[in-house]
């Protein structure tokens, strides 16, 4: 994510989701909802929301999982962290980290699911694949990564629709148009990978699960433990 962006969402996370939620005529919640019943959290499960933002979604999947189960959310802008943390910080089974995704995680075979809406394409291109390695890594066996995002495989109208609203407001992110997500996923080590389009195909939601096994070759490479906020309690 470029400086810009992230002062960008600086300055907006006090009104982030109002904003989205006026100008979308609240679909933009609705849709996240949708997402979050695919991922189908459970009781007691673990799930880290992965670009949290101001933590709405991951304050709904701290709801699902209980008291029992625990919900972790990442991002890498301060604003939206501390917004997360004043409006949900009292929440028990929820803690927020300031952190940028694309550098070491201290997780491994920790989460069942984890959670993505609209992070994906702000990841640099040469990033994004090692953000899906530290998540197959992240994840325990058998379980789920849900994407929410644009549909960069999309074709037609759509794709000029698309192509348009980026040339106006994600300059920076256009190559995210020539990311096969379905073949980078199962790259990694996810399989049994599902999309379901949403809005004539203009969005996504993806859905893929763990391998038994991550490719150990990742695991050296990506894995490692620095001091900072202790995980939940297993």
């Amino acid at each position: 994510m470029t400086h810009h962006r992230i002062d960008f969402f600086e300055k907006i996370a006090p009104y982030y989701d109002l904003i989205l939620d006026i100008l979308t005529i609240e679909l933009y919640s609705k849709f996240l909802r949708r997402a979050i019943e695919i991922l189908n959290p459970k009781k007691g499960e673990k799930i880290l929301d992965l670009c949290s933002g101001t933590g709405r979604v991951a304050s709904w999947i701290a709801g699902a999982v209980g008291t029992k189960g625990g919900v972790v959310g990442m991002d890498l802008a301060k604003r939206m962290v501390e917004v997360a943390m004043g409006r949900y910080g009292n929440l028990g089974n929820l803690i927020f980290q300031q952190k940028d995704v694309t550098q070491p995680w201290d997780y491994e075979n920790y989460f069942d699911g984890i959670f993505n809406s609209f992070g994906l394409h702000e990841i640099p291109e040469e990033k994004r694949l090692g953000v899906l390695k530290k998540s197959c890594l992240a994840l325990k066996e058998g379980g789920r990564m849900v994407i929410v995002d644009f549909n960069p495989q999309i074709s037609g109208l759509g794709k000029t629709i698309l192509f348009i609203f980026f040339k106006l407001f994600e300059k920076g992110n256009l190559n995210f148009f020539s990311f096969n997500q379905k073949e980078m996923l199962r790259e990694v080590g996810f399989k049994k990978v599902k999309t379901f389009p949403v809005l004539s195909g203009l969005f996504q939601i993806t859905i893929a699960h763990h391998k038994a096994i991550c490719p150990s070759s990742l695991r050296k490479k990506f894995l490692y433990r620095p001091e900072g906020v202790p995980p939940l309690k297993k």
